[in-house]
């Protein structure tokens, strides 16, 4: 073999890929950004390497893939609180309206990136306003973000008008097509804020750009119900009657579904992104993940905005993707951890157009990787690793990590981020927002 640029030597390799193969002691072999080489240490221990990496003792698998979030959103952590989603929303919209900003929002997904990392997470969709700010901010720290223009029936704080959006996407889509570490996505809110005329336009706009369509679906009881009584369709029959949904549609949350909404996501190939958390947070309620799995409907996990869940932690959302069906059906041999596992990897790649780049451990895949520690007290004795993962695992075990072939992340020392100035950044806008939401309170 050629020399490689990084050789990972000795650690157990969940590879995820089409066998699945778990490798007690394995090996990989990293060149240009890709995965060149995937086999056991026997197999790689002569491979010349510009780094050669003893990673005994170690887990090393694909990076997780955060499939719904809101990066902004970190500037307004646990600002609102113990509100249903309709009037929670309306009180956050006050905040963004006064601090969103390009320099915001970058700051704000500086600080969401250095937080997904440190916790194993590589790749992440994302829908907030200004999407260039989090593109370029995952640009210098090297993290793979799915995201683009955003679509409301209201002009915004970006300060685009509902008539201009469509002409500024598209110079969107078009200023980051050829950025291999951002996907596109068109991303309208959902069937309330922005009409059936917007969503067929939005619509229009992925398929001419060739980008993924991902839109908020069926989140409260509430939002299905005004749905139906404008449109006379569920969300997600509205959406199917508008033509937006396929195989290139990914649906946040879908908690509130219908005999035949299951009947449309299965026939359409439309993806789900499951946020148990913020779910649960907001009294939105528990989507049908045993059913949507049962009949063949691809679901993906996602931890939803730092404002709605409070953090961005995959684990924490793996963990509640896997035990809220059990509990709610009383079975404890629904939702596997073998297949939650999968949801958080290759069906969230899947999901985003990625499937064949990254979400296993593979060769010709990008070179998306993390290290876990094992040598420590929580995780030994290990007997099934893929119930440690989901319910053992936490993001303070993840200890190096590398996107398309760099590392952003060693021996939990981000490499990428300059995380104190980050911190101090966000700790004086904070004080300023927190001052405006203290006016806002009733005396």
């Amino acid at each position: 073999m050629q020399p490689v640029d990084t050789l990972l030597l000795g650690p157990l390799v969940l590879t995820m890929d089409a066998e699945e193969r778990i490798l007690e002691t394995g090996a990989v072999a990293v060149r240009d950004g890709v995965i060149v080489a995937v086999g056991t240490r026997a197999d790689l221990e002569g491979v010349t390497a510009a780094e050669t990496i003893d990673a005994a003792g170690k887990l090393l698998m694909p990076g997780l893939v955060n499939v719904h979030t809101h990066l902004g959103d970190s500037l307004f952590r646990s600002l609102v609180e113990e509100l249903p989603l309709e009037a929670w929303l309306e009180r956050l919209w006050i905040s963004e309206r006064e601090f969103v900003s390009r320099e915001s929002v970058e700051l704000g997904a500086r600080l969401s990136m250095a937080e997904m990392i440190r916790g194993g997470t590589t790749c992440a969709l994302d829908m907030f306003w200004f999407p260039e700010a989090a593109a370029d901010a995952a640009l210098g720290a090297g993290f793979r973000l799915v995201t683009g223009p955003i679509f409301f029936d209201f002009d915004g704080p970006d300060g685009l008008a509902v008539e201009r959006r469509i002409a500024a996407g598209e110079r969107w889509l078009e200023r980051y097509a050829a950025e291999p570490l951002i996907t596109p996505c068109v991303q309208p809110h959902n069937a309330l804020t922005v009409s059936p005329e917007g969503l067929r336009a939005a619509r229009d706009l992925a398929d001419r750009a060739g980008a993924l369509f991902h839109t908020h679906c069926s989140e409260t009881a509430t939002e299905v119900r005004q749905t139906t009584e404008r449109f006379g369709h569920t969300p997600v029959a509205h959406l199917d009657e508008l033509g937006t949904l396929d195989d290139h549609t990914v649906l946040a949350h879908c908690v509130h579904l219908v005999d035949d909404d299951f009947a449309r996501l299965r026939r359409s190939g439309a993806a789900v992104l499951h946020n148990p958390l913020s779910n649960l947070k907001l009294g939105s309620g528990i989507a049908p993940v045993a059913r949507l799995l049962e009949e063949g409907i691809p679901v993906a996990i996602g931890t939803d905005g730092p404002v709605s869940s409070n953090d961005l932690d995959m684990w924490t959302a793996m963990r509640f993707a896997g035990l809220l069906q059990r509990g709610v059906h009383m079975d404890p041999m629904l939702t596997p951890a073998r297949e939650v596992v999968r949801m958080a990897t290759t069906v969230g790649a899947e999901a985003l157009g990625l499937g064949e780049q990254v979400g296993r451990l593979a060769e010709g895949y990008r070179a998306d990787l993390i290290l876990i520690d094992l040598a420590r007290p929580h995780l030994m004795p290990m007997y099934d690793v893929y119930g440690h993962l989901v319910y053992t695992v936490g993001r303070d075990d993840v200890r190096s990590v590398m996107v398309d072939g760099r590392w952003v992340m060693r021996d939990r020392t981000l490499e990428t981020i300059d995380e104190a100035t980050v911190l101090a950044e966000m700790e004086q806008l904070a004080a300023e927002i927190e001052h405006h939401a203290a006016r806002l309170e009733p005396a």
